[in-house]
């Protein structure tokens, strides 16, 4: 990580207001825990650490995609902070959350009016880019759905615990997903959750780059969701 960017992270991270939020949004999926498990429901995580890692794929990816050194660092903030609105629950977080980052960097004083606007519109579309999505939208939209690994599982159900960890970039036009697996059963993590494989292929044709998947470096062409059809793991909206 660069300096500008470690400075932006520190600025943000070690802000009281935002410490606060970390702990609330604990708080809120502590219980959505006790719920996944008595419901046989499949819970993520959307705190600090999942925030931190989406907000690097983000700046990578617009790095590779050849954007400016300004894009990529607005697409970095929004990255950090784009799951802010999950202290008030899942449901309308991406909205709650894009009017609390306009308060919140205005207070930061990160970056300019026109820029805030741009990163609390990306926060607010982060589920699937919006409507014609802009091009920090849409890589926010597909780092966050592609952040699918053991560290975002919550409680012992889900599936998504044996998906080790993940590899994403752009190169030559092709846009590569790669995850790595200790068991198969991690790929019923990506089906339950299907917006994992569909939100990164769209926006990743939109942008105008082939979308490849792999497994254990594998190409993967996921056409076995039968397969999983009867396994007790479901969305927990």
């Amino acid at each position: 990580m660069n300096n500008q960017l470690l400075k932006i992270k520190q600025k943000i991270v070690l802000d009281n207001e935002y410490q606060s939020w970390m702990k609330k949004i604990s708080n809120v999926e502590n219980e959505f825990v006790v719920s996944s498990n008595f419901n046989n429901k499949v819970a993520l995580n959307h705190g600090i650490e999942h925030m931190d890692r989406v907000a690097n794929n983000v700046y990578k990816l617009l790095t590779e995609y050849n954007c400016s050194k300004n894009i990529c660092i607005l697409g970095y903030i929004a990255g950090l902070i784009h799951d802010i609105g999950m202290i008030n629950g899942k449901r309308g977080h991406a909205e709650n959350g894009a009017e609390m980052s306009k308060i919140f960097l205005k207070k930061l004083d990160l970056v300019n009016t026109t820029d805030v606007t741009k990163i609390a519109n990306a926060i607010k579309n982060h589920g699937n880019g919006g409507v014609n999505p802009d091009i920090i939208s849409a890589f926010l939209a597909i780092s966050d759905k592609a952040d699918m690994c053991k560290s975002r599982s919550l409680g012992d159900l889900s599936p998504i615990q044996f998906i080790e960890n993940y590899t994403i970039k752009i190169k030559n036009n092709v846009l590569k997903i790669n995850y790595i697996m200790t068991d198969l059963k991690g790929k019923e993590g990506l089906y339950i959750i299907p917006k994992s494989i569909d939100i990164p292929r769209a926006l990743g044709s939109n942008l105008g780059l082939k979308v490849e998947f792999y497994i254990n470096g594998k190409y993967e062409k996921f056409r076995d969701k039968e397969k999983y059809k009867e396994e007790i793991y479901q969305r927990k909206e």
